[in-house]
């Protein structure tokens, strides 16, 4: 079932975010970050629950962008759990965040990968979604 996370899914979100990155963030920044999304409307995060397990998640911010001259929804994170993947997990939470942001007035969802994730590449563009912005990082 998919449902918008709740305060007590911080953990099991966490083992999910600490897999997609590759690393085990901070409990206590990480918690603090969590509760503040948690309280904020501009932030919506879904998590795919089964059996009292939390399977996947899907992290967006939705917000007014001055180069669109509209809402946009921006997905941060998203993951399913590596046992549960190609089970239609993925699609299911892709396919409920992009009508909530189309609900909530967004004309657009994106999101940013890294280029190694091929297979996810491959299953945004499976989802209808397009490449066309390079994105550049410099770490401070």
């Amino acid at each position: 079932m998919i449902r918008k996370c709740e305060e007590r899914d911080w953990k099991q979100i966490k083992q999910l975010i600490d897999l997609l990155e590759n690393r085990c963030f901070d409990i206590e920044t990480f918690q603090r970050i969590f509760m503040k999304q948690l309280n904020d409307e501009s932030y919506a995060c879904f998590v795919y629950e089964y059996d009292g397990k939390i399977l996947g998640c899907l992290n967006m911010r939705l917000e007014e962008q001055l180069h669109h001259c509209s809402k946009v929804a921006q997905i941060l994170e998203f993951c399913v759990c590596e046992e549960s993947r190609s089970e239609g997990i993925g699609r299911q939470l892709f396919v409920h965040a992009a009508s909530y942001a189309k609900e909530n007035g967004c004309e657009q969802i994106e999101l940013e990968t890294s280029l190694w994730r091929k297979r996810a590449h491959a299953f945004y563009e499976r989802e209808g979604m397009i490449f066309d912005h390079a994105y550049y990082t410099m770490k401070l």
